[in-house]
């Protein structure tokens, strides 16, 4: 089996509205993604949709689409719920947050989040990342991150380590699995290193 397993891209792209407007949809529509703006300096919004009652989206903190818990280096993110009940977990505490209400993570601090499934109407938020040195949090990695764990989760396949890290190191995202503060490390030496230097991991899907 290769360490550098290489997956069919199946994301579409739709417009739901009008090209001004334009989404991705992920895990069957489960999750839809619009960009809302960005100044081109690295910060930039965007709009995702989490659909209730749905286990790629639904279902929890076990929700497929839940990110994985990690930090950021240089960025801050905020968000500003619109609809639906967003449920969070910052620094091991949890929290909830309804319509109109906000909160703002800064740099360096652990965090996920995820739709509540017992709110039972689909999670509407606004994320905004702000800051730091690279712009490679943006819209580009939030289309191909979701892309990638789509098409592998539609195709019964696992995620490759190398592969997701590449993305993680090129956006400045680290995970917390990695013991003692080293996912930084592994961002380094799996995703840049290995994966993206010898593996060829590609940071852009071709979206």
């Amino acid at each position: 089996m290769s360490l550098f397993p290489k997956v069919r891209y199946t994301t579409q792209l739709s417009r739901p509205h009008s090209p001004m407007h334009s989404g991705w949809h992920f895990f069957d529509g489960a999750l839809k993604t619009y960009f809302i703006g960005s100044d081109g300096k690295g910060n930039f919004t965007s709009r995702q949709i989490f659909k209730a009652n749905n286990p790629h989206t639904g279902a929890g903190r076990k929700s497929t689409a839940t990110p994985p818990y990690h930090w950021h280096i240089y960025q801050t993110e905020t968000f500003d719920v619109k609809s639906g009940v967003l449920c969070y977990d910052l620094d091991g505490t949890l929290g909830k947050l309804g319509a109109g209400e906000t909160v703002t993570i800064p740099p360096g601090r652990y965090h996920t989040f995820w739709s509540d499934p017992s709110s039972g109407v689909d999670l509407d938020v606004h994320i905004t990342v702000r800051g730091g040195p690279n712009a490679g949090f943006d819209e580009v990695f939030v289309h191909n991150f979701y892309g990638y764990l789509s098409s592998c989760t539609m195709q019964g396949l696992a995620p490759n380590l190398f592969q997701m890290l590449a993305f993680m190191d090129h956006a400045d995202v680290v995970l917390v699995d990695f013991p003692l503060w080293t996912g930084r490390l592994a961002n380094l030496v799996i995703g840049r290193w290995i994966g993206r230097g010898v593996g060829g991991m590609m940071l852009s899907m071709g979206v």
